[in-house]
């Protein structure tokens, strides 16, 4: 099924198709001059006895098969011989809202949902989308999955070296794209349930699985997960997601402001929109945190944050799935920190044990004066 190219020509992106509907798609997309097919099997067993033969770069795999589906699959590639594995679900049928996060869980790159429909044209254009994802995650890393510690071995650990030189702040956000369900999973899951400030993530997700996600965070998670309302004051110890298809943003107040906007940085909810909303009613006191994920979302308000006087932390490209927003953060100068995924929650953690210590959990929890003289701004938020 190779395709011959000459000397000088680029060479196509390997793919692997698991799976008889995107079998189908084979004629499709061999007409791209990016795309070659190494291999095709109709199910998870088939695939993992030819997967290491044919060695392709990135494997798609439908959800759904007979005899080995794409969880079990998933978990023996990247036990094994871990590669960009992309997940296509059918628009239209039912999601398993579970499976999807394990599958992120067992190493799956991102679940990808398209057109269900027989017709040529719905299926060259199924085929047009995917191999606009197969480009991105042909030159994604992938590790094997590794044992997360617990959060006791975190807040026992000696203080990072790079310290920060800004006043500590009042609210967490944290920014997430392709990549970002297991990265904020590693994180959050090694915070205690006394994390003294709110967090609020931007996840870039497909329509109806964030409360799959919010579900899946909560189970391992010490912190309370949820959907922020509009109106709802951050509370410390809580992780906040935005509803689907809506910005978030604060009032005057500090209060949760939902947006029906249009996209920025091609994206609703945008990270940037976020964190320029911190920046403004918070200032200097926010930590903003940049995880993997592809384009640019998210780098301008880490900036605005950063000229505000916030602390900025970008994660490593050695640790992200795709460096493409932390990249462009510290391409502008907006990252104070770089850090691997792993180092992100104790940096997280002993900023805040260090705020604390400074200002005083109960005076400042409990005192709005003391609040507004530490944060600039009308409460931030309230326990």
């Amino acid at each position: 099924m190779s395709r011959a190219f000459g000397l000088g020509v680029p060479q196509p992106i390997r793919i692997f198709l698991v799976g008889e509907r995107l079998a189908s798609l084979e004629p499709m997309l061999v007409e791209s001059s990016d795309i070659e097919i190494s291999g095709i099997a109709k199910n998870g067993k088939e695939a993992l006895v030819l997967i290491s033969k044919q060695n392709p770069q990135v494997i798609c795999t439908e959800l759904e098969m007979p005899v080995m589906d794409s969880l079990d699959l998933t978990r023996g590639i990247m036990a094994t011989d871990p590669r960009p594995i992309l997940v296509v679900s059918w628009l239209g049928q039912q999601e398993d809202r579970d499976k999807t996060l394990q599958l992120f869980e067992a190493g799956a790159i991102e679940v990808f949902p398209l057109l269900d429909s027989d017709s040529e044209r719905v299926r060259y254009a199924n085929a047009y989308e995917l191999i606009k994802k197969i480009k991105i995650l042909s030159g994604v890393m992938v590790f094997r999955r590794r044992q997360i510690l617990p959060v006791s071995s975190w807040v026992s650990t000696p203080s990072v070296s790079s310290e920060p030189s800004q006043e500590l702040p009042g609210i967490v956000v944290i920014g997430a794209s392709t990549g970002g369900p297991p990265a904020l999973k590693e994180i959050l899951t090694q915070l205690p349930d006394d994390f003294s400030f709110p967090i609020v993530c931007i996840q870039h997700i497909c329509q109806g699985f964030l409360q799959g996600l919010v579900d899946w965070l909560a189970v391992d998670c010490s912190l309370t997960v949820s959907i922020a309302q509009a109106g709802e004051m951050p509370q410390a110890g809580t992780v906040y997601f935005p509803p689907e298809h809506r910005h978030l943003k604060f009032d005057a107040d500090g209060r949760f402001v939902i947006v029906n906007g249009s996209r920025t940085d091609d994206h609703i909810p945008s990270v940037t929109v976020s964190f320029q909303s911190a920046a403004y009613r918070f200032g200097s006191h926010v930590i903003a945190v940049l995880l993997t994920g592809m384009g640019e979302d998210g780098a301008e308000g880490m900036l605005s944050i950063a000229e505000q006087g916030g602390i900025t932390i970008a994660q490593n490209e050695q640790s992200c799935v795709v460096f493409g927003m932390p990249h462009r953060a510290i391409e502008a100068k907006a990252a104070s920190h770089i850090l691997p995924l792993e180092d992100i929650a104790f940096m997280l953690i002993s900023t805040v044990v260090k705020y604390s210590t400074r200002v005083g959990d109960e005076d400042f929890l409990q005192n709005p004066s003391a609040q507004n003289s530490a944060a600039g701004t009308n409460k931030p938020f309230e326990t």
